[in-house]
């Protein structure tokens, strides 16, 4: 395994293990067995430390957002990759926490992301399944599958997040289907 791999790795771990505050970079240099010199050879700092794990995350996240649909339904492939989203979230919930920090500043690094589900909407309103402009309802679609996601932020339960994914998505489903 390369250098940058085995930095990455341990930096992730930590990140889980003790949130965003436990990722500092002597920790991070400890955890993976190398000197500080190494770390900033390869990351620069601590803030492109936090940017790799994200990259790396979302290149992870993207794969399974983009992994050939088990349904040709573009409504199940919509609830596939929402599900995904929230899955993501719960399972690793400082990568998540870490992403949320970062997407503050710089937007675009979720981009691939709702480009995709953009597409999804999109193929839904081309069929008349949503009735809704196509922008419209991937702001909706967006706008409530993050807010299930915050709930993690609150400390609510897993089994509670997911109750609630299943019914908010049918809400923004049934409202977008509505003339």
């Amino acid at each position: 395994m390369d250098t940058e791999t085995v930095i990455l790795d341990a930096a992730s771990a930590l990140l889980e293990a003790q949130g965003p505050e436990g990722l500092t970079t002597r920790a991070v240099c400890e955890a993976a067995g190398i000197k500080s010199p190494t770390l900033y050879h390869h990351f620069g700092d601590k803030d492109g430390l936090e940017r790799a794990l994200i990259r790396h995350g979302l290149a992870d996240f993207m794969r399974r957002k983009q992994r050939a649909p088990a349904s040709a339904d573009p409504l199940d492939q919509l609830r596939d990759g929402w599900d995904v989203a929230v899955e993501f979230a719960l399972k690793r919930p400082a990568l998540h926490a870490l992403l949320s920090h970062h997407v503050l500043a710089r937007p675009e690094v979720l981009a691939d992301s709702y480009a995709l589900m953009h597409a999804r909407v999109q193929r839904l309103v081309d069929m008349g399944r949503f009735r809704a402009p196509v922008d419209a309802a991937a702001l909706a679609v967006w706008a409530a599958s993050q807010g299930v996601v915050s709930l993690l932020h609150r400390g609510v339960s897993r089994k509670e997040v997911v109750a609630v994914s299943g019914l908010l998505f049918d809400a923004v489903v049934e409202k977008l289907s509505q003339r």
